[in-house]
């Protein structure tokens, strides 16, 4: 009998594959596949009747045209980096601007600023103090311009200069020792600073101690610790060994000139270093300052533009002159610019009347005739009404006549001020002592008044929460929030339904629908919004004019900005400053207020102290500095935010403040705005005498550092609060949960809210169990008696608003008006 068939046939009998089979070569051209993959499917309507064949023909010609295309794109656009470069400093267009930056303290800067003179062919001085200094080198047979800054060895001053330079060079000390090189304390937060503010192009610089010897071996060895030190930090190759000699001067002046610039996000506006500053005084103080310099950046300046001073304010232009366009000559003064009776209607540029000029008001005006808004006459007699109404009762001593005005009184945080005012209508719903609860000894009979009881404990618990905490005490709260977010405890005094009146309950966080626009604050009718802010972005941004419209000053040439309303107390010390002093032409919009959120993103240091949400905070965003206080909200994909209460360490988080807009991406810095250990309120800056010193704070340690995520003021910042409770009898589905609440009432209040457990669990409350606040609830599955029964409540938060900070002619800065 032979083998079973299979369908009616013999099975073949199993063979190996020869290993001895050829290979056939490839198939180099394009099969009808490969080209149905590369058309995919596409066909003009007149080319439907032709062949695969001749469609393959059309491609390959379609294609070569395309390669022409792509490589006269890439032609073009050469030739724009060119004209770009020759624009922001390049080869024949303004002066590079250097910065030299002592990264240790015994960096021998002025022997560096000694040597580049000294080769260089000729220099000028701008200020007293020899901070600012230009000078001029040949490179390739022309004569190359560069202004030199020399800051002094302080965080401001070195940010300020690097705002402004086109190269920075940081400088440190090698030594004998095993290290190499000294770089201390200051020196690190230095380079913190310029790593997270933005670095333009880099040329390292090491110099030698002249009180030092060092053998040749040993120098040698300390030069590559700090070429590897100076291309792990700043990712630089090109460093230079200063040893006095010509030739290491020649190679740095040569690295300088011919290093390819970087392009800075926020710089992409028109700015200006100013060589010379003059100043025509006008009736109140108030006049206008003229400022000499070469105008910067890929676009042009527009007198009906706005523009910032760093460190002052917005200012408006009257009138942009042409100044001399050789860079290379010696500058002459305003004073004697003005002397020479040349025709200046010819060298205007740019000039604006006052009614064409963008406006300095930064928030809309309050309309008194809408429904929803609340005048002041309105909320002073709400005033009046509330100081009768909660006036103290009859016959109170004066102790507690102090607890009661305690109680009353305002508080910015929402938690305690609910706590408040349940303490207020506790006291009018059970009624004020009488006459006979006064003890003969002007007191009042406390064991017999519940009352009072709760007033001096409120007293004492107001008098705790007044109390500056200690810095252990704000490390073991910051501690438990990371390990018990958003949990809240409720005594048996406090009302839940009213305390957390303004909260929600939401069915998933993720999922649930919130109105953006719903219950806003009424500073939400001051601020502006955008439609569609992406598209409004992008029509300022390719308008002329920076959107104002216009005649626009091109980059690139030596101009004359008068600019109006800067105080003579201004105008002195701009004259004096041993820093930079930096104009930046603003875009359209970007002098109004709105909602900005910033991703930022804490510096992990242990001795640092936690950082809680809305603490004054000094930012330093682009070419601004302004003190805000932010609310943190946490990085996640959905269009509501969870907020936090710390900043933790590590974690990026999104800062949400009131500021002005800014239309370009810009990194941002944060410190913390304390004077001696004691914050400072955001509204108390104005820059008059005694206020907190911005440049001060800046000097501290830097908290958190991170770039403009977006301006929107519909995002949704929700604040969460968890309230928990334990299970206390158990009988599979059902259990009777405690110390959640402590009145009925508030039970039955929170009934619609769902409740869920820390084991996964998903529950409802049935009823309340008697009068101390017990509920019943029934779950989804068996619930355990050590699980935890959990009820999460959310409402949005807003960041503190302060309209004195955005008033016009009001200066944030040391130096301002």
């Amino acid at each position: 009998e032979g083998r079973p068939s299979c369908g009616g046939r013999q099975m073949s009998s199993f063979h190996h594959r020869s290993v001895f089979a050829g290979k056939n070569k490839p198939f180099k051209g394009k099969s009808k596949g490969k080209i149905k993959r590369l058309t995919k499917g596409k066909v003009d309507s007149a080319s439907d009747r032709t062949s695969v064949k001749s469609r393959g023909r059309q491609d390959r010609s379609q294609t070569r045209e395309n390669r022409r295309n792509h490589a006269r794109q890439i032609q073009r656009n050469r030739r724009d980096d060119i004209l770009q470069a020759k624009r922001i400093g390049g080869r024949g267009g303004p002066p590079r601007i250097i910065a030299i930056i002592p990264i240790s303290a015994g960096a021998n800067v002025i022997g560096i600023r000694e040597c580049i003179l000294k080769r260089a062919n000729g220099s000028k001085f701008y200020n007293g103090e020899e901070r600012q200094y230009t000078t001029s080198i040949k490179v390739d047979g022309r004569d190359r311009g560069l202004i030199f800054l020399d800051p002094q060895r302080d965080p401001v001053s070195v940010l300020d200069a690097a705002k402004i330079a086109d190269v920075i060079v940081p400088v440190i000390e090698c030594t004998g020792d095993s290290d190499g090189f000294k770089v201390n304390s200051l020196g690190d937060h230095l380079v913190t600073l310029l790593k997270a503010q933005g670095l333009p192009s880099v040329v390292g610089v090491t110099t030698i101690a002249t009180e030092m010897q060092i053998k040749p071996k040993t120098l040698s060895a300390a030069q590559r610790l700090c070429k590897r030190w100076f291309n792990s930090v700043f990712e630089s190759p090109r460093v230079v060994n200063m040893d006095g000699k010509e030739a290491n001067t020649d190679q740095l002046l040569r690295h300088i000139a011919s290093i390819k610039l970087n392009d800075i996000a926020w710089r992409s506006r028109p700015y200006l270093l100013a060589e010379a500053v003059d100043f025509r005084s006008g009736p109140n103080s108030i006049g206008t300052l003229r400022v000499k310099g070469f105008l910067r950046g890929p676009k042009g300046l527009s007198a009906k533009q706005l523009v910032h001073i760093t460190g002052l304010d917005d200012f408006q232009v009257t009138c942009i002159q042409s100044a001399s366009s050789n860079s290379n000559v010696e500058k002459k003064s305003i004073s004697a610019m003005q002397e020479e009776k040349d025709d200046l209607k010819s060298n205007i540029l740019s000039t604006s009347a006052p009614q064409e000029r963008e406006s300095l008001i930064s928030l809309n005006p309050v309309d008194a005739t809408a429904e929803n808004i609340i005048t002041e006459e309105e909320l002073k007699e709400a005033e009046v009404k509330s100081k009768q109404k909660r006036a103290p009762p009859a016959g109170v001593d004066g102790m507690i006549e102090d607890v009661w005005r305690t109680l009353v009184s305002d508080d910015e945080d929402d938690e305690a001020e609910q706590a408040l005012l349940q303490h207020i209508r506790d006291q009018e719903a059970e009624g004020v002592p009488k006459e006979e609860d006064i003890d003969d000894g002007n007191g009042l009979d406390l064991e017999n008044d519940a009352t009072l009881q709760r007033l001096q404990s409120s007293k004492k618990a107001e008098e705790k929460r007044k109390k500056p905490k200690s810095l252990e005490e704000m490390r073991t709260e910051a501690q438990e929030e990371a390990e018990f977010p958003d949990e809240v405890e409720i005594n048996f005094e406090t009302v839940a339904r009213t305390r957390f009146a303004k909260f929600r309950g939401l069915k998933s966080f993720r999922t649930s629908d919130w109105d953006p626009k719903q219950n806003l604050p009424p500073e939400y009718a001051q601020i502006f919004q955008f439609q569609d802010f992406a598209a409004a972005r992008r029509r300022v941004l390719q308008a002329e004019g920076g959107g104002c419209g216009g005649p626009e000053a091109l980059p690139g040439r030596e101009v004359i900005i008068e600019i109006e309303g800067v105080s003579e107390r201004a105008a002195v010390e701009m004259k004096t400053a041993t820093r930079p002093i930096m104009i930046w032409g603003l875009y359209q919009y970007e002098r109004k207020v709105s909602v900005s959120h910033f991703l930022v993103k804490r510096h992990e240091n242990e001795d640092s102290e936690p950082v809680r949400g809305k603490a004054p905070m000094v930012f330093s965003v682009g070419f601004r500095r302004f003190i805000a206080r932010p609310i943190y909200s946490q990085d996640c994909k959905s269009n509501k935010f969870k907020v936090d209460r710390f900043l933790h360490p590590g974690v990026w988080a999104f800062a949400s403040v009131y500021s002005r807009m800014l239309l370009t991406s810009a990194t941002c810095l944060l410190f913390r705005a304390s004077e001696q250990g004691v914050p400072v309120e955001a509204g108390s800056v104005d820059g008059s005498a005694g206020a907190l010193s911005i440049e001060k704070a800046m000097e501290g340690p830097l908290v958190a550092s991170g770039t403009l995520a977006s301006i929107d003021p519909d995002r949704l910042l929700i604040k969460r609060v968890l309230l928990t409770g334990a299970p206390i009898s158990v009988s599979k589905r059902m259990a009777v949960v405690r110390h959640m609440f402590y009145k009925p009432e508030d039970v039955r209040w929170f009934k619609p809210v769902e409740l869920y457990t820390k084991h996964g669990l998903i529950g409802h409350i049935l009823d309340a169990h008697g009068t101390k606040g017990y509920m019943k609830c029934n779950f989804d599955g068996h619930i355990k008696n050590h699980d935890t029964v959990c009820m999460s409540l959310y409402k949005r938060q807003y960041p503190p608003f302060n309209a004195r900070n955005f008033e016009a002619g009001v200066s944030l800065g040391t130096q301002g008006s």
